[in-house]
């Protein structure tokens, strides 16, 4: 009998129960000790904000999100076109690869303030920035799964007269799509960062914006609100890449079970 694959509820309720008690936890901490709410508010009032000022943070929260999910889809669109370059082009491999890969040492973040510089306070430097951050884990572990093919199976199919195409989209494509996945949960992050960072340099809207301007106004509990609310939002979207993952590579849950089961 084959074995259902888990569902994500099932997965998840080791990391919520674990939540849940962190929170039990914080609230009784906070009410126990006497911590003021400037200082740091109970999980229940953080709760109550989100709950009241709702309408403030989506109108806050939907410019970050847009800006991410842009951000992060050319990023995806950019970074799978060079890995294919780097795997196909000898030249782009040797010169452009070693290049990506020593620009991972330069802190992304520090250079928001020249892109404010270049392209002023508007979305355009925000999105430029998502992308720039998440552009390099796209490419490398895209590159990493174009070229980890198992070479015997591509002298196979070269020797069946397979063609460039045919291979790359039988053989490489399927190979790779892990790291291609592995590479999007790692980019999705750091966009939101990248986001973020550029609203706190220069925006007037934005999830960034709203928590530079309770930080200024000592309003702790809006300020962890939105907190909440980008962490709650980066959370869905992974989980939008994780069940897309899970739906692509179906022959990996299916190999699971046959080995599970002696099949």
């Amino acid at each position: 009998m084959k074995d259902k694959q888990p569902s994500f509820l099932d997965a998840a309720r080791w990391p919520i129960a674990f939540i849940v008690l962190l929170l039990l936890a914080w609230e009784g901490a906070v009410r126990y000790l006497g911590i003021r709410s400037i200082v740091l508010p109970p999980p229940s009032e953080i709760a109550v904000v989100m709950a009241t000022r709702y309408d403030l943070l989506l109108t806050h929260l939907w410019p970050s999100l847009y800006l991410t999910i842009a951000g992060f889809a050319l990023s995806v669109v950019g970074g799978i076109l060079v890995a294919v370059l780097i795997t196909y082009s000898d030249i782009m491999r040797r010169g452009l690869y070693p290049v990506i890969v020593v620009s991972q040492i330069i802190p992304k973040i520090s250079i928001a303030p020249l892109f404010i510089v270049w392209f002023g306070t508007g979305t355009v430097s925000s999105l430029l920035l998502a992308f720039l951050i998440g552009f390099f884990p796209m490419t490398i572990n895209s590159a990493m799964g174009f070229q980890s093919i198992d070479e015997e199976i591509h002298k196979m199919a070269r020797t069946f007269m397979a063609s460039r195409w045919q291979v790359f989209w039988k053989i490489r494509l399927p190979t790779a799509l892990p790291h291609i996945f592995s590479g999007m949960k790692i980019s999705v992050t750091l966009a939101i960062i990248g986001v973020i960072v550029s609203e706190f340099v220069a925006s007037q809207e934005g999830i960034g914006y709203l928590i530079k301007l309770a930080g200024g106004l000592l309003d702790t509990p809006l300020m962890m609100a939105a907190i909440a609310v980008l962490s709650l939002s980066g959370l869905v979207l992974y989980w939008i890449i994780e069940l897309a993952e899970r739906r692509a590579i179906y022959w990996q849950s299916t190999a699971g079970s046959l080995a599970e089961t002696g099949g």
